[in-house]
């Protein structure tokens, strides 16, 4: 039984009957099957049901869950670390069913086990441990209203001057050059010039905006260089 718990220690993300068997030859399954039912017994293991089969894990949590479903979305909100997981993707790697993903979420807040923050770059709530530190992508800075909402409108509408403002700076004439493509520092410095924001901004809010039309395909990174895409342009700098 040691040797099997063991083995099962020495995986992270848990595993097979089929890899335990593989691993433990000289025993029959009906052998392996007994021992495991009572290493869950114990507590000691944890077995889950996923959309991708049964897998056993060693169990080192110290809180207590009302079923394995409950544990199963706890242990991936815990792996998506400070970045935190969106609640579709806890649906698909966990295989629950959308409700029963919803009513896990709400009792994991409810219990102060997990919290929702809204993240900038994906425009959507994600989970993570209730301890945890956001990344500074996340639940921080001057994007967000004091009851930890983000403020959408605030964050598209200093998106678009950024577009429209690079669009405009960087005729086609100028982008044969590449030196006279804009960095950070000189978005910054039209923003904080041109006083089109009400609230304090610093260099890493303009370069995490900056970041996110990255990700959205209407500016292109080169090097500290950036460049917005020539479609966005035509639009007139629409975002």
């Amino acid at each position: 039984m040691n040797t099997i718990l063991s083995f099962i220690s020495s995986k992270e993300s848990g595993v097979t009957t089929q890899e335990i068997e593989e691993a433990f030859p000289e025993m029959q399954l009906r052998d392996i099957v007994a021992e495991l039912n009572i290493l869950s017994k114990e507590g000691l293991v944890d077995i889950f049901k996923t959309r991708t089969g049964i897998f056993y894990r060693r169990n080192t949590e110290s809180h207590s869950f009302s079923n394995s479903e409950e544990k199963i979305v706890f242990l991936l909100i815990k792996e998506a670390g400070r970045e935190g997981i969106w609640v579709k993707d806890i649906k698909t790697q966990s295989g629950l069913h959308q409700n029963l993903v919803t009513k896990i979420l709400r009792g994991l807040e409810q219990r102060m086990l997990v919290k929702a923050v809204k993240s900038i770059k994906q425009n959507r709530k994600v989970y993570m441990l209730y301890e945890t530190t956001p990344s500074d992508e996340l639940g921080d800075g001057p994007w967000f209203t004091q009851d930890a909402e983000l403020d959408t409108g605030f964050v598209e509408a200093i998106k678009s001057v950024m577009v429209e403002w690079m669009c405009t700076s960087c005729s086609r004439e100028k982008l044969a050059r590449f030196e006279a493509l804009p960095e950070c520092k000189d978005l910054y410095n039209f923003i904080v010039t041109s006083g089109i924001s009400s609230v304090a901004l610093s260099q890493g809010d303009i370069l995490r905006l900056l970041e996110v039309l990255v990700y959205e395909g209407k500016v292109l990174k080169l090097g500290l260089k950036y460049m917005p895409v020539f479609n966005q342009c035509r639009k007139g700098a629409s975002v």
